[in-house]
């Protein structure tokens, strides 16, 4: 198993007569061997043009990319070594399953006849794809595709193993299957592998650590529980978890934020007095309350079945909270409530560079 370094990592797009943009503004990361990681954020932020440059697809403005201590920045991509299953799966219609899978091995010439077809049974048994060989892929469904497009990536046994938003385009009960067979893959065969996505659930579910990115910037690097339990600044609260945390703009004010006149929040550690803040409270971390607590007014309530989810008016605070509720809750419009936050959950940025406090 190999490691992976990318080093002040830097993709700038210049076009005559416009002016240039940065799409990668200088990344620095080190994967461990065997290790999966999450590049996560919005559309922009430059996680497939770094995905593009560690295959070789993209040539870079500076930096440098090492796999297993060497490094590939000079290297073509058909020399790196590095498997990559694409978003819209890129598989050739008129091959068959299984010469979709052997076509890069023949290709490349690296293995004999009857070795092809060795490693194009392997990997089909591997993924769950043995009853598939013979199929071509305009009869295969999206999860079906998804999971040839991975084992077309692993057949060539790369030192680094790329993924490109692979459950984007699967529905709800397959990215959950998906996902599943894709951890327990990823883990039996110990390749190093970085996930580019958007989606939240997924990076939270599948890597060891996430990189959270923003306008070429990783925001954030840390284990899923670090990303979410103590996130850096505003925009990664904002953009880890669902129900989305709730933002509340204060100032800081003898040891608690006031929100308004009236409402008053304890903050979690010491801040300057008169200081601008936002404090950041998630869904799940609110309470309803008989006796205590802040009166709040309930705008709206949404029983989930396993959950609710309330939306609850403060008393001169302009922005919301929400609230997740037990399910034997319920909960009518305008009626009148209280609720309490515990400090130790509570999270507090600087309302200025919006960077935490904690």
């Amino acid at each position: 198993m190999t490691g992976l370094e990318l080093r002040e990592l830097r993709k700038t797009y210049r076009s005559r007569g416009r002016p240039s943009v940065d799409a990668v503004r200088g990344i620095d990361l080190n994967l461990r061997s065997g290790e999966l990681l999450g590049l996560l954020g919005p559309s922009g932020c430059g996680k497939s043009t770094t995905l593009r440059m560690i295959a070789g697809l993209e040539p870079v403005t500076g930096g440098d990319i090492l796999v297993g201590g060497a490094s590939v920045v000079d290297r073509p991509a058909q020399q790196r070594n590095i498997g990559v299953a694409f978003e819209n799966y890129a598989l050739y219609p008129p091959l068959s399953v299984a010469e979709n899978l052997a076509f890069g091995l023949k290709a490349r010439r690296k293995a004999a006849r009857g070795d092809v077809d060795r490693k194009v049974k392997e990997i089909a048994e591997r993924v769950g794809l043995t009853g598939l060989l013979g199929a071509r892929p305009a009869g295969l469904s999206s999860g079906q595709k998804q999971r040839v497009s991975l084992a077309r990536a692993l057949i060539r046994e790369p030192d680094v193993l790329l993924l490109d938003e692979p459950l984007s385009h699967l529905d709800a009960a397959q990215r959950d299957s998906t996902r599943r067979e894709l951890k327990r893959i990823q883990k039996d065969l110990g390749h190093t592998t970085i996930l580019v996505t958007h989606d939240q659930e997924e990076a939270l579910s599948l890597a060891d650590r996430i990189a959270v990115m923003k306008d070429g910037v990783i925001q954030q690097l840390g284990t899923p529980y670090e990303i979410y339990d103590s996130p850096a600044d505003v925009f990664v609260a904002d953009f880890v978890g669902e129900p989305a945390i709730t933002l509340l703009p204060g100032l800081a004010d003898d040891g608690h934020a006031r929100l308004s006149d009236t409402v008053r929040v304890a903050l979690p550690v010491p801040v300057d007095e008169g200081r601008e803040v936002v404090v950041g409270i998630r869904p799940e971390d609110v309470r309803l309350t008989a006796e205590g607590g802040l009166p709040a007014r309930v705008v709206a309530h949404e029983p989930l079945l396993e959950s609710g989810l309330a939306t609850l008016a403060l008393d001169g605070v302009e922005r919301h909270l929400v609230v997740l509720t037990d399910p034997e809750v319920r909960l009518a419009h305008d009626e009148r409530v209280r609720v309490t936050a515990d400090p130790r959950h509570t999270h507090v940025f600087d309302a200025e560079t919006g960077a935490s406090l904690r």
